[in-house]
């Protein structure tokens, strides 16, 4: 780990907290907040409500950050992407996280421990990591965007359900989108042309939680990594599926793996996502010149890679 300056002790913290987000969400927020209280730190804690993930950031926009030393997002990956981008690269507060969302990949990517004792230490003393963002039409993305299948799934998504059962609220989309035939669309991956009936840009390696969908990515390096699926049938797609799951995809000769910089889709009314939260159908653009995220990671991520 090249380390360009001493980790600092952080003291003033902005909470950003979904108090209506589930017990044991509300449960862990309000309990690492107590454990960052009784080591000593001071919170200002600002509440939202409702569904959108994009609340957080809005809330964020209207702050003055000035003497605080982080702003925590207690969310999923859609509420870190939100603040994120509300906060740009003008500033150099960096972000933390308590990760109380439905998949939280951001914080299994980065292995963010579980324990408000160790949440709060992590808060408090971690060093600071840039994330490389992306953008998709435009929409900044730190973790992945997809169009076809699980672009389908995120539009059919019922967000109150969601908010209330958590990821049994994605079966239904999971299987109505499962029921459909594939959709063979066109795309050009760094000038060369492909088709695929789905498509997941990772910029890091997991998925969907803790599926490990692509093993060479890394959330600290410009570029990312194209996954192409193919499949023409119903029962093809349902393969491609469980072998995401099995961390056998790579397998299959349905699937393409491709290191990239930019990326489009042609056509239109393929439903497009990015990190969880459903954006504008096709067609779609995504380039790596996307801002950097200034994120607060625990010591056994940041090893070997460079801390801001």
């Amino acid at each position: 780990m090249t380390v360009q300056e001493p980790v600092p002790h952080r003291k003033r913290f902005l909470l950003l907290h979904n108090p209506v987000a589930g017990v044991r969400r509300r449960t862990l927020a309000r309990r690492v907040a107590v454990e960052l209280e009784r080591r000593g730190a001071e919170i200002v804690m600002l509440r939202f409500w409702g569904a959108t993930s994009t609340a957080p950031g809005a809330i964020a926009r209207d702050v003055q950050l000035d003497g605080f030393d982080a702003v925590i997002a207690a969310g999923g990956d859609g509420t870190v992407r939100a603040l994120a981008t509300a906060l740009g690269e003008n500033t150099t507060i960096p972000i933390g996280i308590i990760a109380t969302g439905t998949g939280n990949v951001l914080a299994n990517e980065i292995a963010m421990p579980k324990k408000p004792t160790e949440i709060a230490e992590v808060l408090m003393t971690g060093p600071v990591v840039n994330v490389a963002g992306a953008l998709a039409n435009k929409d900044p993305f730190f973790l992945m965007a997809g169009a076809g299948f699980d672009g389908e799934i995120v539009a059919g998504l019922d967000l109150s359900l969601k908010r209330r059962i958590g990821k049994l609220a994605y079966a239904m989309p999971i299987l109505k989108a499962l029921a459909k035939r594939p959709k063979m669309f066109s795309l050009t991956v760094d000038g060369k042309a492909f088709e695929a009936s789905w498509l997941v840009v990772a910029n890091g390696r997991n998925y969907a939680g803790t599926y490990v969908i692509a093993p060479e990515a890394s959330l600290s390096e410009t570029g990312f990594q194209a996954l192409l699926f193919a499949a023409r049938t119903r029962r093809g797609r349902l393969l491609e599926l469980l072998s995401v799951a099995a961390g056998l995809h790579m397998r299959l000769p349905s699937v393409k793996i491709i290191p990239c910089q930019h990326l489009t889709v042609a056509g239109s009314d393929i439903a497009v996502q990015a990190d969880g939260d459903q954006i504008a159908d096709s067609p779609l653009t995504v380039t790596s010149a996307g801002p950097r995220l200034r994120l607060i990671a625990p010591p056994a991520f940041a090893n070997g890679l460079v801390v801001a």
